[in-house]
């Protein structure tokens, strides 16, 4: 036991004590500087601004910028193109690590499809309020001989009479044929286009 604490005062051992110190600080040094390398420590980029940027632009846009992107997510929107960068995460020059995944939300390349709501039997203004509440867009409203004034007997896309419950794509344009009742004191065309028609 005293050669034990006799070698551990002596000058051979704290010289080598000291020198196994001395190269673990520098292996400890080397270690973090290889992972703030590795991990572009401390080194930051801007956030380019996406917005308005179309899907085609997008690899020459990100190029030397120090940062990638993803597509997450499409929304419809029919007063935009197709295709289009509308919004993303992180926002426009924030800044971030290099190499940093910006997730981008674009306007949608298809309108979705949904079903064709009944508007036969409904009021004029009943049925250009759920037109437009479901998406679709109010076309051309045409009074035709009814037993009832102002409601909707027929309900057409693209020339052609669509069923409810049919698929059809959001933003689509709806035309509606609406009753009117005869006066027949006087001849009148069996047909009258309206743009604005009066609602109940």
């Amino acid at each position: 036991m005293k050669n034990f604490f006799g070698y551990i005062k002596s000058k051979v051992f704290i010289k080598h004590f000291l020198l196994a110190i001395v190269c673990l600080v520098f292996v400890l040094w080397a270690l973090f500087k290889l992972l703030g390398v590795y991990t572009h420590h401390g080194e930051t980029a801007e956030v380019p601004d996406f917005k308005r940027k179309t899907m085609a632009e997008l690899d020459a846009f990100v190029a030397n910028k120090h940062i990638g992107y993803v597509v997450i997510d499409s929304i419809y929107d029919p007063k935009e193109a197709p295709g289009i960068v509308i919004r993303q995460d992180p926002e426009a020059n924030s800044l971030v690590k290099h190499n940093r995944i910006i997730y981008l939300y674009v306007t949608s390349m298809q309108a979705p499809q949904m079903e064709m709501p009944k508007l036969v039997d409904r009021s004029t203004r009943q049925a250009v309020f759920m037109i437009e509440s479901y998406g679709l867009k109010v076309g051309k409203i045409t009074e035709i001989a009814g037993d009832c004034k102002g409601c909707v007997l027929k309900q057409f896309f693209n020339g052609k009479e669509i069923a409810a419950g049919a698929a059809i794509k959001k933003g689509s344009k709806i035309d509606l044929a609406v009753g009117k009742k005869e006066d027949y004191s006087a001849p009148v065309d069996s047909t009258t286009v309206v743009d604005n028609p009066e609602p109940n």
